[in-house]
């Protein structure tokens, strides 16, 4: 059950998140390679988002999230998993609010 919902966390949070990973990665490019216009190619990341929809079209936002998910998924069940079972077997209470 921890695996499941380790894993099932890491896919949820890896599809929201990527789409923000791509423009972060677009905009680090862009700053290796000086632009024609001689300006930033996005101002903000909303804005990169927007451009990215505009011009390369929405699934731009999510190329190479398959690949992603062969190794984030399994990483993150994990960590949950072990993180799980070691606050059980040191006999670490939960947290009361």
């Amino acid at each position: 059950m921890r695996l499941s919902c380790g894993a099932l966390a890491g896919l949820f949070g890896q599809t929201f998140t990527y789409p923000l990973d791509v423009v972060r990665r677009q905009m680090q490019v862009e700053n290796l390679q000086p632009s024609i216009q001689g300006g930033a190619r996005y101002r903000s990341t909303l804005d990169g988002i927007a451009t990215i929809i505009r011009c390369q079209g929405w699934r731009q936002l999510f190329a190479g999230l398959s690949i992603n998910y062969i190794k984030i998924v399994p990483s993150v069940a994990i960590g949950f998993t072990v993180y799980d079972m070691m606050k059980s077997w040191l006999r670490i209470p939960p947290r009361q609010n």
